[in-house]
């Protein structure tokens, strides 16, 4: 019996970090958010009309607030932060012209997990840009809104009604490069731009 207690210990310490791994968090809003942003899309020149634009802020949090992986997830001892999307009202302004506002401090910091206070930090702005079974999916990051230069993406044309094309897809976008200036006229280009209006 003395031997079985031991046993029994571990085995609840592992059970407990599993079931605290797998606790989904109560995320509630910050009641004052001030770090605002207004967010600009320009879509230029591209082959059709979109079915949806919509958008999404993304965040997530440091990872020394979280339970390490259970052992079932093969990398018992890995942490991994809590990521939480939400959906923005993005409106057209113009025939191809997108705005909405971001609030970079949306999401109240809690501690959820009794391992210390998890701090959420802004990571993206995306806007899925739905085109038949096309997904496209400009995108910009914290660092490149800092940067406080507009993201260009390009996008094939040929994907738009494209039978050939796997249902489903979701495309990124890409830079500026050799293929893009060879053959312009077969991209298509997104602008996203950010502006700060701290409250």
């Amino acid at each position: 019996m003395k031997r079985l207690i031991p046993a029994l210990v571990v085995l609840l310490a592992i059970t407990t970090a599993c079931s605290q791994s797998m606790k989904q968090p109560d995320i509630k809003l910050n009641p004052h958010p001030k770090m605002r942003y207004e967010l600009t899309l320009i879509v230029h020149d591209a082959p059709g009309p979109f079915e949806s634009v919509t958008a999404y802020a993304n965040y997530e949090t440091e990872t020394n607030c979280v339970p390490e992986a259970p052992i079932t997830a093969g990398n018992y001892g890995s942490k991994y932060p809590v990521g939480h999307s939400v959906p923005v009202a993005f409106h057209a302004v113009g025939a191809s012209t997108y705005q909405g506002t971001i609030y970079m401090d949306l999401l109240q910091d809690e501690d959820y997990y009794g391992l210390g206070v998890c701090r959420w930090r802004f990571k993206s702005f995306s806007v899925p840009m739905k085109a038949g079974d096309v997904t496209f999916g400009p995108a910009i990051t914290v660092g490149e809104i800092a940067s406080r230069q507009p993201k260009v993406e390009y996008f094939p044309k040929s994907y738009f009604g494209d039978p050939s094309v796997i249902k489903d897809t979701r495309t990124g976008g890409m830079s500026m490069s050799d293929s893009v200036a060879r053959a312009p006229g077969k991209f298509f280009s997104t602008t996203l731009t950010a502006a700060e209006h701290f409250e």
